[in-house]
């Protein structure tokens, strides 16, 4: 009997220790995505910048601890005509909203919100790799930046979102 309760109060301890190092590891790789993101607006060229990229987008696609949403309104809102750096900037865009839901699950349903957080850590990227680099340099990228210096970005963003496209599928 006590053969038993031993082997009983060890397997507790067991899998205590083993759901605080899963916890842990949790914990660790959601700060790990959102030091990659930061880092890759800031420097979006950096020798570690494909690295990050990639284990931040296997990270997103694997989690289960974020969601996000990406629909033909939100796709436009990082062009490609005659952009040379758009998968950057399309993952750094994926990147901030996902950002912006970890650090907010309040408004984790805030599509707007989470949308507009997601094209601002873009557009810093941008920024930087404009500096960096003048190929970088993007007509629509610059109007996106216009917008976000005359407070206009969110009501930009409002008509382009996944719910204005199931709005045009309901008029059709």
């Amino acid at each position: 009997m006590k053969k038993l309760s031993i082997i009983f109060l060890l397997g507790i301890f067991v899998f205590g220790v083993e759901t605080s190092l899963a916890q842990s590891k949790q914990d660790k790789d959601r700060a790990a995505f959102i030091g990659n993101t930061k880092l890759l607006e800031k420097k979006p060229f950096d020798d570690n910048a494909p690295a990050a990229r990639e284990w931040n987008f296997k990270w997103l696609t694997d989690t289960k601890d974020v969601t996000i949403t990406v629909c033909s309104g939100t796709l436009k809102l990082i062009p490609e005509k005659k952009n040379k750096f758009h998968s950057e900037l399309f993952l750094q865009f994926n990147f901030g909203m996902a950002v912006f839901s970890l650090q907010n699950p309040d408004k984790k349903d805030d599509e707007v919100a989470a949308t507009v957080a997601g094209l601002e850590s873009a557009l810093r990227a941008y920024e930087v790799m404009v500096t960096e680099n003048k190929k970088a340099q993007n007509p629509a990228m610059d109007e996106l930046l216009a917008k976000r210096a005359s407070n206009g970005l969110a009501s930009y963003v409002e008509t382009n979102t996944c719910k204005q496209d199931d709005k045009k599928k309901d008029e059709e």
